[in-house]
């Protein structure tokens, strides 16, 4: 029984519907922050190959660029010499991700995701590869965390407060990072040996949990620039001329090259079962669905490409509504029913729900934020 009709079940339609709707636009999207991402080292690596000539010697494409460091900031002007014709058809924004789907669009529409879940045993070559990337630019720059405030006056002095109210940046984004609940069955049900799905689903959650907070605190502590700089994609910090940076690039595409079909394919099973009963009901039906969600991707990344507001949003929703409060309200039920109810239970679980719509309010209060620089 997934938990959606366990929803249904104890708490009425409306549970089961939020239960659906939660698990769906976390689907959602992930899927657009991944053809965000692509589109990003589609186009880096199309335009390394395109400037290989003078790529290396050229520096930086940014102009806020510290070459010796080999790190910029986000910037719109670049240092490369244009080709009218290049920077017109080959865009980040405006082309690449229509030129995405010539890619993606044969991959998406199988009726079995088994041969992508097997191939995507070797996203973990790229992570490897990305964790050891980061160790080498710890190396270089050293721990950069000056929490001295005596000098911030300085222009070239970068002060690191104890306390930012600007948190729920992270908690938001990290609400989605750890989201796996709605995925868990459908990844979990074919399994030759289904006795270890505890202990496989433990394992991974430590994986998981271990390379985020490695990468994540590696990276901002040794950054040496402005901390306010680092962008939501991590990459873009590195010069666009960096080698290393051009083969994660490529490690990373083809990564979620093979995870993105199996998000479409989650959210075909989900919403085709609720609405049809039967996860294949017509290859019509999947190639529409699919066209509509190939769709809403372009437009994101196309005209809101930051990956950092949409996961954050999203994650704090869906983290809100399907990781807390349904799954409290089933417990408080059973409890209930149960005559095993406490009020310590109560105020408990009460907290939690407070603590998840506080963190999903937060987000709406980062939008009117003055430092920008928050959401890349």
């Amino acid at each position: 029984m997934d938990f959606s009709d366990v929803c249904g079940q104890y708490l009425g339609r409306w549970a089961q519907i939020l239960a659906v709707g939660s698990s769906l636009l976390t689907l959602l999207g992930g899927g657009i922050v991944y053809w965000i991402l692509m589109s990003n080292f589609m186009y880096n690596v199309v335009t390394f190959i395109y400037r290989c000539p003078d790529a290396v010697d050229s520096g930086s494409n940014k102009s806020h660029a510290n070459h010796s460091l080999g790190v910029y900031f986000l910037s719109s002007s670049s240092d490369h010499t244009h080709d009218a014709t290049f920077d017109r058809v080959w865009d980040e924004y405006h082309t690449v991700p229509f030129f995405l789907v010539l890619v993606l669009g044969p991959l998406i529409n199988f009726k079995s995701p088994t041969f992508f879940t097997k191939f995507n045993a070797l996203g973990t070559i790229s992570v490897c590869y990305l964790v050891s990337f980061v160790a080498y630019n710890t190396s270089q720059w050293g721990i950069n965390l000056p929490f001295d405030n005596l000098y911030s006056n300085l222009a070239d002095h970068v002060y690191i407060p104890d306390f930012r109210g600007t948190f729920v940046a992270l908690t938001g984004i990290a609400a989605l990072a750890y989201f796996v609940q709605n995925c868990v069955i459908s990844i979990c049900r074919n399994q030759r040996h289904p006795e270890n799905n505890v202990r496989d689903l433990i394992i991974a959650y430590i994986l998981v949990a271990v390379t985020y907070i490695y990468m994540g605190t590696m990276f901002y502590a040794a950054f040496p620039l402005n901390k306010d700089c680092i962008a939501d994609n991590l990459l873009n910090n590195i010069a666009d001329t960096n080698v290393f940076a051009f083969v994660a690039r490529i490690g990373l595409f083809f990564q979620m090259m093979c995870v993105f079909p199996l998000l479409l394919y989650i959210f075909r099973v989900q919403l085709l079962h609720s609405l049809f009963g039967s996860v294949w009901p017509s290859l019509k039906h999947v190639l529409v669905l699919n066209a509509i969600l190939v769709a809403i991707c372009i437009l994101f990344a196309v005209f809101l490409p930051h990956i950092g507001t949409i996961i954050g949003f999203v994650g704090a929703f869906c983290g809100f509504s399907y990781a807390i409060l349904l799954p409290c309200l089933v417990y408080l039920k059973t409890k209930y029913l149960d005559g095993t109810i406490t009020k310590p239970s109560i105020i408990f679980h009460s907290f939690l729900v407070l603590l998840g719509f506080g963190n999903f309010v937060g987000q709406f209060v980062l939008l009117g934020h003055k430092e920008d620089t928050i959401y890349k």
